[in-house]
């Protein structure tokens, strides 16, 4: 393959010995040095081979492959670099690359003539030259591929006044839409127009003037004022005494190709913008989960967590500011619990008509949602009104469970955009999550709660149902989620004889099991497709102590901190049902031991042995699994038998379910 064209896509510094090395083997190398510019020429068909680096400017040698391999252009492609990170090779392969070679010197460029040279089919210096005696072509037969060429030809005369054109062939003609007629007798610069650059005009000029050879890419016009790119080549031509006789142009309508430089330009720098951008995000992204982590772990006082989340907000690059505000249940307004880094005063409060249509949205449907300072109206909290651009309200929801609204502040037009928006929803519910986890915390420890008694006179609940077909009252004892999210619910029923036929048979009920049957009633559990309002308390950070139901309704006994909100419970209910009333509200102490009380119980109920046998066995990992030692290493440690250790241990395990399961203390 006499005078392969190889594309050689490497940074300038180091690329001399492999272009002088190719060059030698018969090659015409060009070469550029970003992925993006080597796109647009290896799809134009004119090169036999591309050789490429794998570190380059913006895109890398494998992402010049994929683009290559994409575009079907069918040029095979060497990978010489210098890189050894791991896994490079095995990408190069999987998209496109058909040599792989590591530089390490002179062997490794000799190497690499060998690979391009058999992966264009045949080394150019081997072909063997014919014996052309007797066919050179005519004159006639010159002219006629002169004019047949598919790149147009034009000659000018330098012993006329501007030089004008005397000659041009077909494909002149068709690529500038002038007739010959039209053409001869005039300077070429008629193709000029509004779009062509001077520098490139005066480039070919001073060509002229000095009589040299010169190449360029020029931005011509049609003669329907079309534009088009032309890659003309001017020469000059000298007669047999060595005086210039003419100037051939040589034109080629390269429009397509620079139309792919174009587009392959516009999507590096697309690239290079989403970087920048995705950067940034992430810069602020592990900032705010990292700091709001950090809150949420070392702050157990829900007052204190909104102050620290705002200004913690307002501190990241960015950002102007945040607020944390809620809607109050007894005067429907927005107030503001915190704020920072932005002209919201806490304690503000707000008809929530009145404020931004991003919070009135969020409020209404509990989505994010967002605004910018262009499309803002007058008025509070608006970005405008309080120093930001931009305007996100994340909903801080944890189950039903609303903590509020989260509204930050962005001070550029590039933040907070949809990638950004993601990540903030996300943080506003680790937020709502930390803030629901101290919340029952606060409930399972506190030393008072407020018990509120429910009454809810509505036969078609679901506990009202299951009370009907059993024919009497039902006892709820407990509930059990399951992974699916459904939920099993356990009661007992009083009294002989007790038929749980009917129960399999509502529509609600999935499946019912008996748990256990005395003379005095039956345990039983039903897991239901119709979960009761009560399972959705924890969401809100209650609890149901006692629950009873006849066919005619249900009263619940709930157990609540004592500042929570007692509407936001009754809601969950009233939602459902009809004949939703409170019939008591009490604040009392609570029933539930700490966990230094339980502790204690536990204690007073083991002997020594069975505590040793117990704490011997969580040191050594026993209760792991899998288990790193068995009962015989635990016994050999206490100094007895194995035997005696699964006594004692048995003992504790059972007295340690006892405490938990019955909290009175033992006789």
């Amino acid at each position: 393959m006499a005078n392969a064209r190889a594309l050689l896509v490497h940074p300038e510094e180091g690329s001399d010995r492999i272009e002088t090395a190719l060059g030698g083997a018969g090659f015409d190398v060009t070469r550029t040095d970003t992925a993006a510019s080597a796109v647009a020429k290896a799809t134009t068909g004119e090169y036999d081979c591309v050789v490429s680096e794998y570190a380059l400017a913006g895109d890398d040698g494998v992402d010049l492959a994929t683009a290559i391999k994409e575009s079907d252009a069918g040029v095979p492609i060497v990978m010489f670099t210098e890189t050894d990170e791991e896994g490079v090779p095995e990408a190069a392969f999987e998209n496109g690359v058909d040599r792989f070679l590591q530089k390490n010197g002179s062997a490794s460029i000799d190497k690499l003539v060998s690979d391009v040279s058999t992966v264009c089919s045949g080394v150019p210096t081997s072909e063997p030259r014919r014996d052309i005696s007797d066919h050179e072509p005519s004159a006639s037969e010159v002219t006629r591929a002169v004019e047949d060429a598919p790149i147009g030809i034009s000659i000018s005369d330098p012993d006329l006044p501007d030089y004008p054109l005397v000659y041009v062939n077909d494909a002149w003609e068709e690529h500038t839409g002038y007739p010959v007629e039209e053409a001869l007798g005039r300077n070429p610069r008629f193709l000029q127009g509004p779009g062509t650059d001077p520098e490139t005009v005066e480039e070919i000029g001073d060509a002229i003037a000095n009589e040299e050879e010169a190449t360029v890419e020029i931005r011509n016009y049609r003669r329907d004022g079309t534009p088009f790119w032309n890659e003309l080549t001017v020469a000059p031509i000298y007669d047999e005494d060595g005086d210039l006789a003419h100037y051939v142009g040589f034109q080629n309508d390269i429009s397509d190709r620079k139309e792919a430089e174009r587009l392959a330009e516009e999507r590096a720098e697309k690239l290079a913008t989403e970087r920048r951008s995705l950067d940034r995000v992430l810069g602020r992204v592990n900032g705010l989960f990292s700091d709001i982590s950090r809150i949420l772990v070392e702050n157990r006082d829900p007052n204190a967590i909104p102050e620290r989340v705002c200004e913690v907000v307002a501190g990241e690059p960015g950002y102007a500011g945040g607020w944390i505000g809620e809607v109050s249940s007894a005067t429907g307004r927005l107030e503001i619990r915190a704020a920072s880094g932005v002209s919201v005063d806490v304690g503000a409060s707000f008809d929530v008509d009145e404020t931004p249509t991003e919070v009135r949205e969020a409020i209404e449907t509990e989505e994010l949602r967002s605004g910018s300072i262009e499309g803002a109206a007058d008025g509070p909290l608006e970005p405008a009104a309080v120093g930001g651009r931009r305007l996100l309200v994340v909903p801080l929801t944890y189950g039903e469970r609303r903590y509020g609204l989260l509204g930050i502040y962005g001070s550029g037009a590039d933040v907070l955009d949809r990638r950004e928006r993601r990540v903030c929803e996300s943080v506003g519910k680790m937020i709502a999550n930390g803030l629901h986890s101290i919340e029952t915390a606060e409930m399972l420890t506190t030393d008072r709660v407020v018990e509120l008694v429910v009454e809810i006179r509505d036969s078609t609940g679901p506990l009202a149902r299951l009370a009907d077909a059993v024919g009497g009252e039902v006892e709820h004892l407990g509930t059990t989620r399951l992974d699916d999210d459904a939920c099993e619910l356990y009661f007992r029923a009083d009294g002989e004889d007790t038929d749980l036929d009917e129960l399999a048979a509502l529509p609600l009920v999935e499946s019912m099991r008996t748990v256990s049957e005395t003379n005095d009633g039956v345990s039983f559990g039903v897991t239901v497709t119709e979960s009761p309002p009560l399972t959705q308390l924890a969401d809100h950070g209650s609890v149901v102590a006692e629950a009873t139901a006849t066919p005619e309704g249900a009263t619940l006994t709930i157990e609540a901190p004592p500042e929570h909100d007692v509407r936001s419970i009754l809601d969950v209910f009233r939602g459902e049902y009809e004949g939703v009333e409170l019939r008591s509200r009490v604040e009392r102490e609570s029933r539930d031991r700490t966990v230094a009380e339980f502790a204690a119980a536990v204690d007073e109920r083991l002997t020594e042995r069975q505590r040793a046998a117990l704490k011997t066995a969580e040191l050594n990992g026993y209760f792991e699994w899998p288990r790193p030692v068995d009962g015989s290493e635990i016994a050999e440690q206490m100094g007895i038998t194995r035997q005696t250790f699964h006594q004692h241990l048995r003992a504790a395990e059972r007295k340690l379910v006892e405490a938990y399961v019955d909290p009175r203390p033992s006789e």
